[in-house]
């Protein structure tokens, strides 16, 4: 087991596996994602391994690329989930 620095942030990790879930089901790759969204290829990576969380400027981008709104983009950051969260 590799050991980090520093340990990834809950709700980032939350937002990556949700994040990845989308664009999976859109059949997109990660570098189609990036493309759409108008951000890098390594940022799309980060985001989807929880290694960092994205600014609201970001998540409209990622909306805007999956025609979705932001409340959806966001849809696993309510009830339990979010009561759940080590901030």
């Amino acid at each position: 087991m590799r050991s980090h620095s520093r340990q990834k942030a809950s709700e980032a990790v939350l937002f990556g596996e949700a994040l990845r879930r989308f664009r999976t089901a859109r059949g997109w790759s990660q570098e189609q994602l990036a493309v759409e969204a108008g951000v890098t290829l390594n940022y799309v990576g980060n985001l989807e391994r929880g290694e960092q969380g994205p600014s609201l400027h970001i998540l409209i981008k990622l909306a805007r690329a999956f025609e979705m709104d932001v409340p959806t983009l966001l849809q696993d950051f309510r009830g339990d989930a979010l009561r759940k969260l080590r901030l």
